[in-house]
């Protein structure tokens, strides 16, 4: 049987983001949620995770947004933080030892914090994906041995969810994927669902296609948050009936 995670990413960051995940938990819409540290409403967040025991909650490492828990003149030596202290993840920077080091400080931080308000951690994922470069490996294999953490997300995967974009550079972001799997899986020992894809992509896909083999998918949405208007009314919709194969909702904890 077909396994799906839903994972709602930016938990902590927006209000907004806070009710529309925990309005989808008590209608068991989505079966995980990633916690995003620095964000301004994670009190809130971690606060009413405790009344939904039967779900995962991970950690959403974060260099892209909000204020850094971690005082760092790396961050803006490598303009890493805006004039006002906000951080904001460049696409290509020199990922140099005192930058690692940097960003090893603040990922601890951000996990040490999520941890300190007795939120037992499923899984890693980060904002914008940025745990799937190569170089930060090293900082991945810092916190999954502090935090005894064994599960991570990877956003490649044999099924070609989405047909957007030019042929070559979707064969591109394929074969990227696979060191980067090959380095969560071997190098790291970490266990990570089979695919990946955004919940627009993976309902379109699993309402036309099915999947006979025993896999398990993660759906990532984005409930409440700016840009991702449709994720909450696609969610609170009845996409389980358009789903072709026989499946169960599962969280991290079960993978």
């Amino acid at each position: 049987m077909l396994n799906i995670i839903i994972n709602a990413d930016d938990l902590g960051g927006f209000r907004s983001c806070n009710d529309g995940v925990f309005q989808l938990m008590s209608r068991g819409k989505i079966s995980s949620g990633t916690l995003m540290a620095n964000g301004p409403h994670f009190s809130d967040a971690a606060r009413r995770s405790k009344q939904f025991p039967q779900y995962s909650f991970g950690v959403h490492l974060n260099l892209s947004q909000f204020a850094p828990l971690t005082s760092n003149e790396i961050f803006e030596k490598h303009h890493l933080v805006d004039r006002h202290g906000q951080l904001r993840f460049r696409k290509f920077i020199l990922p140099t030892p005192q930058l690692i080091r940097a960003i090893q400080r603040e990922w601890y931080a951000q996990v040490a914090k999520v941890v300190d308000h007795g939120i037992a951690v499923s899984h890693f994922d980060a904002h914008q994906h940025v745990h799937t470069r190569l170089w930060m490996f090293s900082v991945l294999k810092f916190l999954t041995k502090k935090f005894n953490v064994k599960k991570i997300r990877s956003k490649f995967g044999i099924y070609k969810f989405s047909h957007s974009g030019h042929i070559f550079r979707r064969l591109l972001r394929q074969w990227r994927g696979y060191p980067h799997q090959f380095a969560q899986k071997y190098l790291l020992n970490l266990k990570t669902p089979d695919h990946f894809a955004n919940i627009h992509d993976g309902i379109d896909f699993l309402s036309s296609h099915t999947v006979a083999r025993p896999l398990t998918i993660e759906l990532m949405c984005h409930p409440g948050v700016p840009h991702f208007e449709a994720d909450l009314p696609l969610l609170l919709s009845d996409y389980e009936c358009k789903i072709r194969s026989p499946y169960r909702l599962i969280s991290y904890n079960e993978l």
